[in-house]
């Protein structure tokens, strides 16, 4: 099965279209207050992510995806990225696809490298490249046996992203030259990361997919939780309605809100009640959706 086929079944069964991005940020993490045994960073991280899981599960309110930006996680320690390995586990076990968020791309068989560690180390069900070194970067992360989803950047919400992707190329931008590509690459298993930022552009790329009689899976980060300090800006219904307004009909694009769900407690200011703020933002923004 196709990961774009099986995203949209995954959409379809937990009723939303939701990515938990799971980045930590350990001055936010409150799990002291419940937990007497945290002695170190990587704790917090194991508690705090495990919490949420646990109240995912006893609430049976959970994301479509969940998305680990790994770098959280190397630059914490070596034992960092064991306690990456181990979450990735734990939420696959409760039936949760994971998105590593790691943008490789490089030469060949460093890509088939980087592959062989998201799909066979960490075991990830997709993860995301940069294509901007071109098809031989990005192709081994669509011929790895392990059949995984691969989200290529093409319109990011940075500041930075205009150095770059807005140069004018034949009548064109630039990332509009990498949509072509990710047309002529798709295998079923290619999407393309586009912001949350900017719903005018996120409508035209959707109706230059749809064009081309070729829709692939968004991953739209940037997504805020009103009251939570740290968001992008992004709100969630204004992007479906973008998606929408461009013909988009397939459903199996998924919007991220990293800081808005990880640290929702800060709503309220109930510091050891962070596993229920998160699950209570997620449902809140599932239930807006409909």
């Amino acid at each position: 099965m196709l990961f774009s086929d099986r995203l949209k079944a995954r959409i379809a069964e937990c009723g939303n279209p939701i990515c938990l991005g799971m980045d930590p940020k350990l001055s936010l993490m409150p799990v002291e207050r419940r937990h007497s045994q945290v002695h170190t960073p990587e704790d917090k991280i194991r508690f705090f992510y495990m919490d949420i899981l646990e109240e995912c599960e006893k609430r049976n309110v959970k994301p479509a995806v969940v998305k680990p930006n790994s770098a959280y996680y190397e630059c914490v320690s070596i034992e960092g990225m064991r306690v990456l390995h181990d979450l990735i586990a734990a939420y696959k076990s409760a039936g949760i696809p994971v998105i590593l968020d790691a943008k490789r791309g490089d030469i060949g068989k460093s890509s088939a490298a980087y592959a062989d560690a998201a799909f066979r180390i960490y075991a990830a069900d997709a993860v995301t490249v940069s294509p901007w070194m071109g098809k031989d970067s990005v192709g081994p992360f669509l011929e790895h046996p392990a059949n995984g989803g691969v989200y290529a950047l093409l319109r990011t919400s940075n500041k930075g992203a205009a150095d770059f992707q807005d140069m004018p190329v034949k009548d064109s931008t630039a990332f509009f030259q990498v949509a072509q590509k990710l047309v002529e690459w798709d295998n079923g298993n290619l999407g393309a990361v586009v912001g949350a930022t900017h719903p005018e552009e996120l409508e035209k790329i959707t109706s230059f997919f749809v064009a081309a009689q070729h829709e692939i899976p968004f991953l739209i980060p940037g997504v805020s939780i009103p009251g939570v300090p740290g968001g992008q800006g992004g709100d969630a219904k204004t992007v479906l309605q973008a998606i929408a307004n461009g013909g988009g009909k397939r459903h199996f694009h998924v919007l991220n809100s990293s800081s808005g769900l990880n640290f929702a407690w800060q709503r309220s200011g109930k510091e050891a009640e962070y596993a229920a703020a998160c699950v209570d933002a997620m449902e809140s923004l599932a239930e807006a959706l409909h």
